[in-house]
């Protein structure tokens, strides 16, 4: 494939991952929401939190996925490990696998990864 299709490709799974962890993180911020309003404030932390990991988390890798899409020499390559990290630090540490959309939205950010590392060389 061409060295623009690769890069394309990258950025369109990359985004999409993104996009699904954002909306993982905004549907964390919503059960938090519900949880103070129901009156269980202090239950309300760890939806709380994971809403912020998930949301700063989706900003990294969209930011990531479109400096990979910028055509410089090694870019792409960097934009690949830095996803490919992210992403397996999220399924580590911070729980990308506790909701589908996150879980997915990391394969998809995985997947673009690659396709970057790949295509960068």
């Amino acid at each position: 494939m061409d060295d623009h299709t690769d890069r394309r490709i990258g950025v369109i799974f990359g985004l999409l991952g993104a996009v699904l962890i954002a909306l993982e993180g905004l549907l964390a911020l919503a059960r938090g929401v519900f949880t103070v309003a129901v009156g269980h404030a202090g239950h309300a932390y760890y939806p709380f939190d994971q809403a912020l990991i998930l949301l700063v988390a989706a900003l990294i890798i969209g930011a990531f996925s479109l400096l990979g899409g910028v055509p410089r020499e090694g870019r792409a390559t960097v934009a690949g490990v830095v996803l490919i990290v992210v992403v397996i630090v999220g399924w580590l540490e911070l729980g990308f696998g506790s909701g589908v959309l996150a879980l997915l939205g990391a394969l998809l950010t995985l997947v673009g990864g690659v396709v970057f590392v790949v295509g960068g060389r």
